[in-house]
Order: C-alpha cells, then sequence, then structure tokens
C-alpha cells in the first residue's frame, strides 16, 4: 500500500512514523478511501495497546499519515528470532492484544487483518496493536458484519473465508492463531501456499498445542482452542472476556500479572450474553474511567453552515477519546440519539456516566456553541459553557472551537468524575484555587491556600492534589508570600503524592516535568511536557510550559507555535504572550513583540512580568527614556516583586553603582535557590552589567549561569545587552556549556 519512514514531527519534536500511499500500485480513489479510513477509524480509538493515529494530509500530490512511533520489533520477527516464547510471556502479549482489541470493538471496529506482523513489542515491553488498513467499522446502519474477503489468509477465520461476514470474533479467531504461534513457533496449519492453509482451517478441527510442544499448560491449551473454534459463536464473547481469561491464569502461575490497562464498554449490539455481562461489569467498574458521550449538537442558523454541528461533534469525540483515561462512545454509537436525549436512556445503552448535549447557534460571521454537562444517572445538569467565534472561515472556526470546547469538558469531566470525594464546600474552594493558580498574577501561595483548605475537606479529591503540586512548582521558582515554608520540599512531596495517586494523568506528568526544569534535569522536563500532552492534547498549560522551553532551548519556531495555541486555547494565560513577545524582541521583530507586548499590558495580574520585559527590551535598544517609564510604573507596585526591575532600571540609568547594587542578588544567590531560579537572576545580573561598562564582571555571572542550568540559547546567542560580552574569552567556553546541555535535551 506504500512506505513507512521514522520522522521528527517538528511542530513538538516527537518522532513519527509516517506512512505514505503509493498510488502507482493502487490507483484511483479506492487507494486514498482506504487511507483515509485507516485514519477515521483509528482515531476512534484510544488506548496504551493501539498505535496512536496523528494526522492525515498530502504534500505536493503526496498522501501521508502519521502514526505514534514504536520503537521495537513485531511479533513475527520475535518469534523467528527467539523461537518459542515462554508461555507466561505469550500470555502476556496476547493479554495486551485483547485489551487494545476491545476498545478497537468498543469503538466500533473490527481490525480484520490481525497477523504478528501488524502487533508490535516495544523495547520496554509494550504491546501496541498497530494498521488498520482494511478495518471496518462493527456497527453500520445496515448490519453488524462487514462484507468481503479481505485480509491475510494465513490468519482468516474460517467465516472471513468462506462468506467473507466478519465481526468481533473473526479477530478473536486471529488471536488464538497468534498464541499458538507464540507457544510452538509454528503456525497451526500447514500447506503448500497461504490459500492452502487457509482452507485447512474450514475443514480440519483446530490442533492442540501440546501435540507440538509439551512445554505448554493445559489450562493455556484450552484458552487457544477456544479462539480457534470454526463456529463464531463457540469463541469467547469478547476480547474483554478473553483478556480476563488470560489475567486470571497469569494470576495462578503466582506472579504478579500486569495490571489490566481499561477494557471499555462495549457498543449495544456486541455486548456478551447476560450470563457473561457480570465479568465484564466487574472489570468495567474497576477501571473508574469517566464514560462520556458526546450527542450530535444541534444546529441554529442558515442551512448552508449547518455542517459545523456535525464537524464539531465530531471533534469533540476524536479529541475526548484521545484522552487518557477518558472512554467516549464514536459518533456511530450516539448518532440514534440525536432526537432523544433522556439522559437515564443514553446512559443506561451507552453505558457511560456522562453526557454532552449542545447547540451550535450561527449569526452573520459569529458562531456560538453552548454546552452541557449532565450527569446520567438521575439527569442533573453539572455544568454548562459558552464559546464564540468570529473567524471569516467557517473551517477555521471550527479549529479554534473544537479544542477549546474539549479542553473545558476535560477538566470539568475530571472534576465531576471525581465530585463523590469532596463536599460542596471543598469543591467550591477548588474552585477559588484554580481560578487563582491559573488565571491570577498573584502570588501562588493565593492558591494554594485555597486548595489546602480544599485538602483538608476533602483528601482524596484527586484535581485539588494536582493543581497543589503545581503551584507548589510555581511557588518554588517565583516564590512566595510566606517566607517560613521551604517551597523545595514541599513541592517535592505534593509532586510524589501525585505520582503515587495518579501516575498516568496530564497534569501528574505536568508537576513531574516542572519539577525536573526546577532541578536542571531538562531532557526530563521535556519528555514529562510530550507526555501530558499525549495525555491531554488540549491541555493549554502543559503547552505554555513545553513552548517555553522550546523558545529558551534552540527550538524557538516551534515554541512560538505552540504557545500561540496555548493562549488561543486559554486565552487567560498571559504568560503565553510574555514568552511571545520576549523571543521576538530577541530575534527582532519588534512588531510582533510590540503586538503581544501591548495584549500582555492588559493583564493586571501579569503587571510586573510585563513592565520588567519592557524594561530590559528598552535597556537593549538603549532608550532611557523608556527605561525611565517603566522605572516610575514599578514604583507604584508592590515593592519585594518589583525589586529587581527597579534594581536594574537605577543601574542602566546611572543613579547606582551597578556593581554594588548586586549585592543583595549575591546574597540570594548563596541561599538554597532552585537552578532555574538562580539562572535567570544571573541572567538579569550579566545583563545590567554588560550595560553599565562592565562586561569582565558580568563575564562571571553569565558562567555561573553557563555551568549550572542555563538553557536559554536564544538568550545567549541574540541578547543585545551581551555584545561586549561575546569577544570575551570564556564566552566561547560557556556557550558551548549551554549549547551541550540543550543538545542533551533534544535528542539526548
Amino acid at each position: 500500500m506504500g512506505r513507512v519512514y521514522r520522522a521528527r514531527d517538528v511542530l513538538v519534536g516527537d518522532m513519527v512514523a509516517l506512512k505514505t500511499l503509493d498510488l502507482e500500485k493502487d490507483p484511483g480513489m479506492n487507494a486514498l478511501e482506504r487511507f483515509r479510513r485507516e485514519v477515521r477509524l483509528a482515531r476512534r480509538i484510544s488506548h496504551p495497546h493501539v498505535a496512536r493515529m496523528h494526522d492525515l494530509g498530502e504534500h505536493e500530490g503526496q498522501h501521508f499519515l502519521t502514526m505514534e512511533y514504536v520503537e521495537g520489533v513485531d511479533l513475527r520477527s520475535l518469534i523467528a528470532r527467539e523461537g518459542p516464547l515462554a508461555p507466561a510471556r505469550a500470555a502476556r502479549v496476547a493479554l495486551a492484544v485483547c485489551e487494545g482489541l476491545a476498545a478497537a470493538h468498543s469503538a466500533g471496529v473490527v481490525h480484520r487483518d490481525l497477523k504478528p506482523a501488524n502487533v508490535l513489542v516495544e523495547k520496554g515491553g509494550r504491546v501496541v496493536l498497530t494498521d488498520f488498513g482494511i478495518a471496518r467499522a462493527l456497527v453500520d446502519e445496515s448490519a453488524r458484519s462487514t462484507q468481503g474477503t479481505a485480509g491475510t489468509p494465513m490468519y482468516m477465520a474460517p467465516e472471513q473465508l468462506s462468506s467473507g461476514e466478519v465481526d468481533a470474533r473473526a479477530d478473536l479467531y486471529a488471536v488464538g492463531l497468534m498464541l499458538y504461534e507464540m507457544l510452538t513457533a509454528a503456525p497451526p496449519f500447514s500447506g503448500n501456499t497461504s490459500m492452502a492453509v487457509a482452507l485447512a482451517r474450514l475443514n480440519q478441527p483446530p490442533p492442540d498445542p501440546r501435540a507440538r510442544t509439551t512445554t505448554v499448560p493445559d489450562a493455556l491449551a484450552e484458552l487457544v482452542l477456544h479462539c480457534l473454534a470454526r463456529a463464531p459463536e463457540n469463541r469467547p464473547a469478547s476480547a474483554a472476556h478473553f483478556a480476563r481469561s488470560l489475567h486470571t491464569w497469569l494470576e495462578g502461575l503466582g506472579e504478579q500479572p500486569p495490571t489490566l490497562v481499561s477494557l471499555p464498554a462495549l457498543p449495544t449490539p456486541l455486548l456478551p450474553p447476560p450470563s457473561e455481562q457480570s465479568t465484564l461489569s466487574l472489570l468495567l467498574n474497576e477501571t473508574h474511567e469517566p464514560g462520556v458521550a458526546i450527542l450530535p449538537l444541534r444546529f441554529q442558523g442558515p442551512q448552508e453552515r449547518a455542517f459545523l454541528a456535525d464537524a464539531l461533534t465530531d471533534a469533540l469525540i476524536d479529541t475526548l477519546s484521545r484522552t487518557v483515561g477518558m472512554r467516549v462512545p464514536c459518533s456511530a454509537a450516539t448518532t440514534r440519539f440525536r432526537n432523544e436525549r433522556e439522559p437515564r436512556t443514553v446512559g443506561r445503552e451507552l453505558g457511560v456516566g456522562f453526557l454532552v448535549d449542545g447547540t451550535v447557534q450561527s449569526v452573520g460571521p459569529t458562531v456560538r456553541v453552548s454546552v452541557r454537562l449532565v450527569e446520567t444517572t438521575h439527569g442533573t445538569q453539572l455544568w454548562s459553557g459558552r464559546f464564540e467565534d468570529s473567524s471569516a472561515d467557517a473551517f477555521e472556526q471550527q479549529d479554534r472551537l473544537g479544542p477549546r470546547i474539549a479542553e473545558a469538558l476535560r477538566v470539568e469531566l475530571w472534576v465531576a468524575s471525581e465530585r463523590d470525594t469532596a463536599s460542596p464546600e471543598a469543591l467550591a474552594l477548588f474552585r477559588q484555587g484554580f481560578v487563582q493558580g491559573y488565571t491570577s498574577g498573584t502570588s501562588p501561595d493565593v492558591a494554594i491556600g485555597w486548595l489546602e483548605r480544599a485538602i483538608a475537606l476533602a483528601p482524596d479529591f484527586l484535581p485539588a492534589q494536582a493543581l497543589h503540586a503545581i503551584q507548589c512548582m510555581r511557588a518554588w521558582f517565583v516564590g512566595g508570600s510566606s517566607t517560613q515554608r521551604d517551597w523545595g520540599d514541599e513541592a517535592r512531596a505534593s509532586v510524589e503524592r501525585l505520582e503515587q495517586r495518579a501516575p498516568q494523568l496530564a497534569e501528574t506528568h505536568l508537576a513531574r516535568g516542572m519539577l525536573a526544569a526546577q532541578e536542571g534535569d531538562w531532557r526530563e522536563a521535556v519528555i514529562s511536557a510530550r507526555a501530558s500532552l499525549e495525555a491531554a492534547h488540549t491541555f493549554p498549560v502543559a503547552m505554555l510550559f513545553l513552548g517555553s522551553l522550546q523558545c529558551e532551548a534552540g527550538r524557538a519556531d516551534e515554541g512560538l507555535v505552540l504557545l500561540r495555541r496555548a493562549f488561543d486555547l486559554d486565552s487567560r494565560l498571559g504568560l503565553c504572550l510574555f514568552e511571545i513577545a520576549r523571543c521576538s524582541a530577541l530575534r527582532g521583530r519588534m512588531e510582533d513583540y510590540h503586538q503581544a507586548s501591548k495584549r500582555l499590558a492588559a493583564f493586571t495580574s501579569h503587571r510586573v512580568p510585563s513592565l520588567m520585559l519592557r524594561l530590559r527590551v528598552a535597556a537593549w535598544a538603549g532608550d532611557l527614556e523608556g527605561v525611565r517609564r517603566c522605572k516610575l510604573a514599578l514604583e507604584d507596585e508592590s515593592p519585594g516583586a518589583a525589586l529587581t526591575g527597579l534594581r536594574y532600571a537605577a543601574a542602566v540609568l546611572g543613579e547606582v553603582d551597578p556593581i554594588a547594587s548586586l549585592a543583595p542578588l549575591d546574597a540570594m544567590l548563596e541561599r538554597r535557590l532552585s537552578p532555574r531560579f538562580a539562572s535567570l537572576m544571573r541572567q538579569l545580573a550579566t545583563e545590567q552589567l554588560c550595560l553599565t561598562g562592565h562586561p569582565r564582571k558580568a563575564l562571571d555571572y553569565f558562567l555561573g549561569a553557563a555551568h549550572s542550568a542555563l538553557i536559554d540559547l536564544e538568550w545567549t546567542d541574540h541578547c543585545p545587552a551581551l555584545e561586549p560580552l561575546r569577544a570575551l574569552p570564556g564566552f566561547a567556553e560557556g556557550r558551548r556549556e549551554v549549547r551541550t546541555r540543550v543538545e542533551v535535551i533534544w535528542d539526548g
């Protein structure tokens, strides 16, 4: 069908698998439709054991898609290299495959071409199901089976060969074939051609793996034969059911089997018989996933723009289904509720605890979307939100509104799924801490105070714990108003508690990355930031964190894109504008700087950082009048917050001795500071001394930063204030140290 390359996504720096379509081998729209179908179907599935699908595009006539890059080996090569796998190892691989299949079947997708070559084993041991190129929807408007003989004959189920009818049980037959092959290093059926092997399955009973080798345990052999039953109705009822059987067998070995990754609820037409539902229900209850159904959004406005409602509905389903811990039925399962929207009915039939209902209104150039989050047990509305956009292009409106709504829903669903652990008072305190923490420029310990009161009332309320960890990291960096608390120790303890409770949460990854950045482990900071965005693709605070790191550490073009995206998602994040303005000024893009700086000035909560940046840029340009205006404005601010800027301005204006005025900063550097904050203070001292004619003294501060945690290559290479420093012996050595540290971040 095409070729697959390893490629780098320059937006976030990740390696991806890039699959191209070879039209010469399979010309025409049929090939393109297969390509598009692979993306559409794979995007329905969000699961650790299914390769994530990213994007579909075209460049100069070459169609391509990008997906998760898995560094490892396919199962076919693994068996060829190692021979029979130990029974427990084979069962673990099959268990992971079944969990991935359960997610696919829940999303209404049957793979149809499951074989060892389409199962990847990562270096770390993770098993990943891939290649949905000939997959079809299980649930369509006409039937639950798909027609047409497609797939690899060696691994087709008997009914796939005889009638072409395929449902989820055909995938389970392929699991049985693969498990047999893992245990024996040989396929269960033989013949001169692959089709002869396939036809043998129509006429011969499934061979017992114990006949080929004595190392296969009896119970595991029976599980293999259960999957290889010729009649589909005699196979396991579902992938989730078979996963539990494998898990139980592994437990019986006396070892700790892998924790069952979430097994999604199956669409109504695929539910197992009543006698088996109790086991599956137990599994689903153990996952604690906030299942949510996105009902088709209703449209009000000109008919030619009615497509926006369905487009936004699909966008919300696609985005939320890619969020770790979120179970979202596909649009095929929810379309029938376009008119029937009674919450309890939806919840019962789709097996979800929440639903999202809403309306899209189009008047002139403005589109307004109103959405409501409802719990399905009692039909109670938990939250509502309103989103507007007036972009000139309808597709741009869709691209802007979809992620905004999805992120708001992600947070509210998270809070709603944990609401049983918090009293109304604790929830109110958390809301206050959220507003203060994410959207206010006040001291971070103000938000921490609200959150600690919420945690005292509700110790198990996870959202409060997560935000507490992030705000403690912020307090460690900028300092809280309380000098009696060791913010470094408190931040570490808060992050550790969060990791114990919810290690895969997007907020946990972000807090871990912020901790790594504070301690100078930049590579881990970037890895954790990317993991946060993998867990929640619309998390703007994680975008702000990663984008800022990119702007400092040699990838400003990518960082600026990410920062603008974060601000577009949440226009309350003024710090995005700060970094955009700073980076633009360093690069001499003064129009971009002035535009971002002007918008930043409107944020009263970020007044001191805004004035400090304007002061520095004026000083770089030798604009003493601009420096004087900024100094006057800083004098009206809180003395503690503005002190560094006032000292910087006074030195540049010749009002104080530039070297002597750094004595308080030197005393501060003697204290226990985060390496990241200490590096920033040394950068400001370096600028101050360079601007006042003391480049050799400035070199000491620059090298102090370079030897510790400095990664700001953008500043090192482009800051105008550093011009007299760059010719001095020693600067090149420090710059090399910074450059080496930066290279390790992205390539280490």
